[in-house]
């Protein structure tokens, strides 16, 4: 993955760009082709965190989003999320 950017709200510890960035950049290799971008958002309101982020990939853009009562509740959820997406874009059954 050629970029990884990670955007955090006041309220979302600083630690949180690694973490996220290393969650989300292992699903390159579930993707079907190269991924050339990748983008994540945590924000906050209250006591539930927000993730948002996509994936770039050469002619499709793959989503998620998630929201939990922890910041590595949430990257796991979206990573999740994704990793699905992408495995169904590659025609390879999805095992839990």
């Amino acid at each position: 993955m050629d970029y990884i950017q990670v955007s955090l709200a006041e309220a979302i510890p600083e630690q949180a760009r690694d973490y996220a960035s290393a969650r989300i950049g292992s699903l390159e290799r579930y993707a079907p082709d190269r991924v050339d971008f990748a983008w994540v958002n945590l924000t906050s309101d209250k006591s539930v965190i927000h993730a948002h982020a996509r994936l770039d990939l050469k002619w499709v853009e793959v989503q998620a989003y998630a929201e939990g009562d922890t910041v590595t509740e949430v990257i796991d959820l979206v990573r999740e999320r994704m990793r699905r997406q992408l495995v169904s874009m590659r025609g390879v059954p999805v095992h839990n």
